[in-house]
């Protein structure tokens, strides 16, 4: 489960699919158990999920508050972590990290060096 949640959390086109998803589902189910219309649905979801709450459009039904609380807690505690933990990922590059190419050349000369130098470079990190 931990490695879905990742390969998911990983993917920002999977994550805005499943977005996009959960706020149609929302509005078609604000939009059946509170008897409104599906762009009134949409909106109370769209402004559910971004945490607004404008309050101009709230459930009266116990199915529709159950939506609310399932959505709502969805939105904030799924979809917005993964959404923030992505960026941050893509921001956070190592700009240290040697490409491979560099790493090849680093080992060729370093053995070039050991060997004009006469010195036994160790197999591994592990055996130095």
């Amino acid at each position: 489960m931990k490695s879905l949640f990742l390969r998911v959390a990983n993917n920002l086109r999977l994550i805005a699919t499943i977005y996009v998803a959960s706020l149609i589902l929302a509005a078609y189910l604000f939009q059946f158990f509170e008897n409104r219309t599906f762009l009134e649905g949409l909106w109370w979801a769209i402004v559910t999920a971004l945490t607004i709450g404008y309050g101009d459009i709230s459930p009266v039904t116990l199915e529709g508050k159950t939506v609310a609380f399932f959505f709502s807690h969805f939105w904030i505690y799924l979809v917005g972590p993964m959404i923030i933990g992505n960026i941050i990922l893509q921001i956070l590059q190592d700009q240290e990290k040697f490409t491979h190419e560099e790493q090849e050349w680093q080992e060729a000369s370093l053995k070039a060096i050991a060997e004009q130098l006469g010195v036994e470079l160790p197999k591994s990190p592990r055996d130095y």
